[in-house]
């Protein structure tokens, strides 16, 4: 039986949470020991304090070294959270002792690149020149792993099938419409009789499995009963995405926002086929529980006005 909270929180120690870092990374007492310069004893006596705060064992004996069971792997997480949000801390601490906001890792789909993301970027760079921040453009199911690593701070993004909502805070922004788009001056883009069938013999551009465009992709066709097209080209790569639509007469699937910025730049157009489905909600992600440091809420704050949530953020060129 796992002991009482209140043992925990009277009886462990950073020493201990190290511990179980290295341990789990060397699987032997002999080089942890050597790594945290203490002696092979003293290691396994913090293994048996450990342990016994805990309540049942965290690492299992193998022939290749010390292996953390079940029990020991979510303590190993949590330790790497704590470790976390104690570097967030001192980042921070730091950067408000010399006058800056710090630095904030943001992860963000591909689909918004051509709107939210860089008027956001825009105008936190104007009005926080002081404030440092790392962008990260993946599908959701990579930044949702990274930000439940805690390698990113605010994810813009949809939560995927399979990940616990009880872990995450989502703040809703919106649906995404889909179009169907190719390069402009494509034989099928003034055809106002066009078909899905027609588009059918065309070779797609489409999202790698499991992302929710993928999903729609097979959608269209199976509710219209078209037979999907032959030739299919995985990526879920935006740049790869529209440079094959640049070059061919490769037709792909994109959200109304990508493809209104490429069509403005002469890029990409829409082709006169509609499709009634829609990508789930997106919206501003961050991990329960991690305390929110002055760069989340100033980011956070812009990306609500950005999305057209709240009003203006102010200026403050701080």
């Amino acid at each position: 039986m796992i002991n009482p909270l209140e043992q925990f929180r009277s009886r462990l120690r950073m020493r201990h949470l190290q511990l179980l870092f290295v341990l789990s990374e060397e699987g032997s007492l002999r080089k942890t020991a050597h790594i945290m310069a203490l002696t092979q004893p003293a290691v396994t006596k913090a293994l048996h304090e450990l342990e016994s705060l805990v309540g049942d064992a965290l690492f299992t004996r193998t022939h290749k070294g010390l292996v953390a069971n079940k029990l020991g792997e979510a303590a190993i997480r949590y330790a790497q959270l704590v470790f976390a949000d104690l570097s967030g801390l001192h980042e921070e601490m730091t950067a408000l002792q010399s006058g800056n906001l710090g630095t904030l890792r943001i992860g963000s789909m591909g689909s918004l690149v051509g709107g939210l993301l860089p008027r956001t970027l825009a105008q936190l760079t104007q009005r926080h020149p002081k404030l440092n921040i790392t962008v990260v453009i993946d599908t959701s199911d990579v930044l949702l792993q990274a930000l439940s690593l805690d390698q990113l701070d605010l994810v813009v993004a949809r939560i995927t099938d399979g990940w616990p909502t009880d872990e995450l805070n989502f703040e809703a922004f919106d649906e995404e419409v889909i179009q169907i788009v190719a390069r402009t001056g494509h034989p099928q883009q003034h055809n106002s009789e066009v078909t899905l069938e027609t588009l059918a013999r065309y070779p797609w551009v489409v999202q790698s499995q499991p992302a929710p465009l993928r999903e729609i992709y097979q959608q269209i066709f199976r509710e219209s009963q078209v037979q999907a097209p032959a030739s299919q080209l995985e990526t879920a790569s935006t740049m790869l995405t529209v440079s094959l639509l640049q070059q061919t007469d490769m037709v792909a699937l994109m959200p109304l926002s990508l493809v209104e910025y490429y069509s403005d730049l002469g890029v990409l157009a829409p082709l006169p086929v509609k499709v009634s489905a829609r990508l789930m909600p997106f919206g501003l992600i961050s991990r329960k529980g991690r305390v929110p440091t002055a760069a989340m809420e100033v980011v956070k704050a812009e990306l609500r006005v950005q999305a057209g949530l709240e009003g203006t953020a102010g200026v403050t060129n701080d």
